[in-house]
């Protein structure tokens, strides 16, 4: 039977025929993780009326896959090892009781490897339609764009699912016709993570972040993130295995973990630090063999198991909905893959209440929020060369109970905490908020304010005074009728900026920490910019309010 969607799926889907319709040959579908992105794509591979090529990443991502399409009746073929055909011919027939593979299908499931080491000559040049698991990955003169080169069928089009269409290389995924390193020519969106957790599309989930001492040195290499040998060295030098152990027993104890470590032998030794407490753990990494992989996540689901030790295995496109417990011990740079970590627990199971998400590392600090946060994606590369974050409103963490939260909150919202204020004599102090700065920081920036709206009557009343001459008083009159135009441009920006943060319960206090935090001054010190900077502001202000709550 065809896939039955909900409504919020549909409309994606017909977003990306719409797409198609009007020219774009290659499409980005965004849609946050757990949101139903193979369920989508296995609907419009069904639809499709010639050949179709899926492609994964990896083998047990392949499986999945191949999985899902086989629960729509999608006959399809496996470009693989014998081995890797019979072992998903079997889960076929386990769950439904016939296979699915069909070696003369029109559509074929492909790790990206595979497909670039095997004889295609047959069937490649009639696809007509090619869809990358975790489009992400895409970008010109990688693997993944040489994959794709192999279909040249005049009618091709593509597709790209992905949860988070943003590089830890800052590489866009667009065309470079349109400011990109990849091939799409065109992003649709689905709702935002945190519509999906209201409308119990995902779980909900709360956070800890205990402190550790692992510490990457270095910069990122080419690809954004750290290696794999500066993640290593800095777990050698730390006590990260100890924390990741005293972090569950603490706070997660009694819960279904995963934890994500930054190599194998950080991972062994964490799962022995485990066990050496009670916990039952395993270690699940790219080499542990596939037998031995269904066996453990059989004993996982059956609570035969407490803890997953992972390296990145089962960060990205992996389904396991009974996680309630997710500890991060690997820091990372990327995005993609902190969304990806972030989201393997908030799958929603029966009986399962909030998942617990404990990051020993930084992660949640590192990319200021977490996933569910809203964010921009575009198609275009970002600037290397800049060292700023795009505008964001940071997170900070409390003190007192180790929860994060974002710096428009004046004091933890789990337990009420107020960090302390050293001096209330500078915005920068206290955020921006005008009732806690000192009544002489206050009457100064109000004065200012007070300078910019004056009427043109009083400025050529302080010019008479002055012993102005006529000439001088005309210049400086259109310099204040410039000023006051380009601030009330400004302020009905700032107006539009804060109705939807009002709407969705923010307070005045609130309200100007987050002006603050996006935009680096206080909302009196904006009310009294001049023409240029004022300017200049408005369409920050402009481009930022596609990221309201």
């Amino acid at each position: 039977m065809p896939p039955v969607l909900h409504k919020f799926q549909n409309d994606l889907k017909s977003e990306v025929y719409q797409g198609w319709n009007q020219g774009a040959k290659n499409v980005v579908m965004q849609l946050a993780t757990g949101g139903g992105k193979t369920v989508t794509l296995s609907s419009i591979v069904l639809e499709h009326p010639g050949f179709t090529c899926v492609m994964a990443h990896r083998q047990e991502l392949l499986s999945q896959l191949s999985t899902t399409l086989a629960r729509y009746g999608i006959r399809h073929r496996i470009v693989g090892t014998d081995s890797l055909r019979r072992e998903i011919s079997r889960n076929h027939v386990a769950e439904l009781g016939q296979s699915f593979v069909d070696q003369t299908a029109r559509a074929i499931v492909a790790s990206v490897d595979s497909l670039l080491r095997a004889d295609v000559s047959e069937w490649a040049h009639l696809v007509t339609l090619w869809v990358t698991d975790e489009g992400h990955h895409v970008v010109l003169d990688n693997k993944w764009h040489r994959a794709l080169q192999l279909f040249t069928n005049t009618s091709l089009i593509g597709l790209l699912p992905t949860a988070t269409p943003i590089r830890a290389d800052k590489k866009g995924l667009g065309r470079p016709e349109i400011g990109g390193s990849g091939v799409a020519d065109l992003m649709v969106e689905g709702p935002p993570m945190r519509w999906l957790i209201n409308n119990n599309f995902l779980s909900d989930y709360r956070m800890v972040c205990p402190t550790s001492d692992l510490e990457i040195l270095g910069d990122v290499g080419a690809s954004g993130d750290w290696s794999n040998q500066q993640l290593k060295e800095a777990a050698k030098r730390s006590h990260i295995v100890g924390d990741l152990v005293k972090g569950y027993l603490t706070f997660g104890l009694g819960l279904l973990g995963v934890t994500f470590c930054t190599d194998i032998e950080t991972a062994m030794e964490t799962a022995r630090a485990y066990r050496a407490v009670g916990v039952r753990a395993e270690c699940l990494t790219g080499k542990t063999d596939d037998t031995t992989r269904r066996h453990m996540l059989r004993r996982f689901a059956a609570r035969e198991l407490d803890q997953l030790v992972a390296v990145d295995i089962i960060s990205e496109g992996f389904d396991l909905p009974l996680i309630e417990c997710l500890s991060m011990g690997r820091p990372t740079m990327s995005y993609s893959l902190f969304a990806q970590q972030f989201g393997r627990a908030l799958r929603v199971a029966e009986g399962k209440g909030k998942a617990l998400i404990i990051d020993h590392v930084g992660n949640i600090m590192r990319h200021e929020g977490p996933p569910d946060k809203p964010r921009f994606f575009s198609l275009a590369n970002r600037d290397k060369r800049s060292k700023s974050k795009d505008d964001t409103i940071p997170y900070r963490r409390c003190v007192e109970c180790l929860t994060p939260y974002e710096a428009s909150f004046g004091a933890c919202p789990a337990c009420g905490h107020k960090p302390p204020v050293a001096t209330r004599d500078a915005p920068a102090a206290v955020d921006g908020v005008m009732e806690e700065m000192s009544p002489e920081l206050l009457e100064a920036l109000r004065t200012n304010v007070a300078q910019m709206d004056r009427t043109p009557g009083e400025v050529r009343s302080e010019h008479a005074l002055a012993g102005w001459s006529q000439m001088m008083s005309n210049v400086h009159m259109r310099n204040h009728g410039n000023n006051q135009h380009a601030q009330h441009q400004l302020r009905a920006a700032m107006a539009l900026w804060a109705g939807p943060y009002r709407a969705a319960g923010y307070d005045n206090d609130r309200l100007q920490r987050a002006f603050f935090h996006l935009f680096g001054l206080s909302v009196l010190e904006a009310q009294a910019l001049t023409a240029k900077d004022a300017t200049a502001l408005m369409e920050r202000i402009g481009r930022h309010r596609h990221a309201i709550v």
